[in-house]
Formats: structure tokens, C-alpha cells, sequence
């Protein structure tokens, strides 16, 4: 199906992409063990690189589209996802997990500029009305408390306790959003019936949208989850820590 979104939408998503990958890497350089922050930030962007080409391949190649069950896009989305959770577990993510919570809370804004391009696209007739807020994606709510809360992180400590209840809500609005798409992809697996239906995962450069955008804000989730718990662990008593 056609997919022709504005020249000025595709540039700047392509911008937000870069910019997202670029904070990743900056991040990755900064939780790296002393006198590895080199060594880890080219391997980090030499990742990003491959990993934005993979991706781009896979939308060019036409694998994707099919209207088989399961559909083939799924066999992309899900392994995306996976390796998000490989990642938030690994060392990496255990060394994520040991930045300032204003960085990591903080990280999460993009998705307010990312819901802007999205409601252009719809606003273009390139996407329907339910993966906007004019919809059923709310999910600029967490691109905005993201903003808020980091600035407000980077001055003074935030109750543990808010943040978990915000990572749980922004968590759940990923969800959302992700199954909405899901249902309105031209698949058996289709709910929403109006059009235009969601064809972003078809087409590169749109389609980092899953393999950078959602990944990111997965592995972001996971992640401070990581350090809220380390936190919890380190305030505890040392006799409470050992039971």
C-alpha cells in the first residue's frame, strides 16, 4: 500500500533518530567502567550504525508485508524486543542502571517530539486517528512527564516511590500504543478498520520507529527499573540486605 508521508516529517524523524542514538551512545560512554568510556562509546555507535542499517534493510527488502498468520512484521517486532530485554539485563544495562535518574527519567522525552511527528503523519492522511492523542495514544503524557521530571530529578532527589509509579504508567502506555499498532497493521490481526491503516513498520526509514524508538523506550523502562532496585538495595540495612 502507499505510504507517502511529507519530505518534512521524514527529515525529522530521521533527526529525532539520530539525536536518540546519539544521547544512547553519549549515555553507554558515560556508564562505562573508568578508562573504558572510549572503548565502549565506539562500540556502542558502531552497534547503532549496523543496527540502523539492519533495520532499514529489512523494510526495504519487502520480508515484512505479508498477510500470513502470524503475520511476518511480527517476526520482526518480537526478536526487536527480546534483544531490548537482553540488552536492559546484561552488564550494560547494569551499568545503565548506575546513572543519575534524572539522565534515565530524562532520556524518555523523546517521546513527546516523536507523538508531534506522529500526529503530522496523521494530519497528512499518513496515519490513523487511534496512534495519535486525537486517538487512543496518550503516550506524549510520558514524553512531557519525562521532560518535567528530569529537570526536577537533576536538582533534587524524587521519591523513589513517584518515579516507580511513573515508570509503571509510562511502561503501560508503550503497551497501549503498541498493541493499538499492532491491530491497525493490514494483517489478519486487524481491529481498526479505518484508514489509512499503520504501514510505518513497511517502509525505512519509519520503520526505526520499532527497532529504535520503541526499543528505546523498553530498554529505558527496564532500566530504571534496574535502578530503583539497586537503590532499594543499597539503602537497606546490611543485616536486612543479607536475609
Amino acid at each position: 500500500m502507499t505510504f507517502a508521508p511529507p519530505p518534512t516529517l521524514t527529515i525529522a524523524f530521521c533527526l529525532l533518530t539520530a539525536a536518540l542514538l546519539a544521547a544512547l551512545v553519549w549515555l553507554v560512554g558515560r556508564a562505562a567502567p573508568a578508562g573504558r568510556g572510549g572503548a565502549w562509546t565506539t562500540r556502542a555507535t558502531a552497534a547503532a550504525i549496523a543496527w540502523l542499517a539492519v533495520h532499514a534493510g529489512l523494510a526495504s527488502s519487502g520480508l515484512l508485508e505479508g498477510d500470513g498468520l502470524p503475520p511476518p512484521v511480527l517476526f520482526y517486532f518480537a526478536p526487536t524486543m527480546l534483544i531490548g530485554v537482553a540488552v536492559a539485563l546484561s552488564p550494560v544495562g547494569r551499568a545503565l542502571a548506575g546513572l543519575p535518574l534524572a539522565w534515565l527519567v530524562g532520556l524518555q522525552a523523546f517521546r513527546l517530539p516523536l507523538e508531534v511527528i506522529l500526529h503530522g503523519l496523521y494530519d497528512a492522511g499518513a496515519l490513523p486517528v487511534q496512534m495519535t492523542w486525537s486517538g487512543y495514544n496518550f503516550d506524549v503524557a510520558t514524553g512531557i512527564s519525562a521532560a518535567a521530571l528530569g529537570l526536577i530529578a537533576w536538582r533534587r532527589p524524587l521519591p523513589t516511590g513517584l518515579v516507580r509509579l511513573w515508570n509503571m504508567a509510562g511502561i503501560a502506555l508503550l503497551f497501549v500504543v503498541v498493541t493499538i499498532a499492532i491491530t491497525s497493521l493490514p494483517t489478519p490481526l486487524r481491529q481498526f478498520t479505518n484508514d489509512p491503516p499503520v504501514l510505518l513498520p513497511f517502509h525505512a526509514p519509519f520503520n526505526w520507529i520499532v527497532g529504535v524508538h520503541v526499543w528505546t523506550a523498553l530498554v529505558g523502562h527496564l532500566v530504571i527499573f534496574r535502578a530503583l532496585a539497586i537503590r532499594k538495595r543499597a539503602a537497606e540495612p546490611p543485616e536486612h540486605a543479607a536475609a
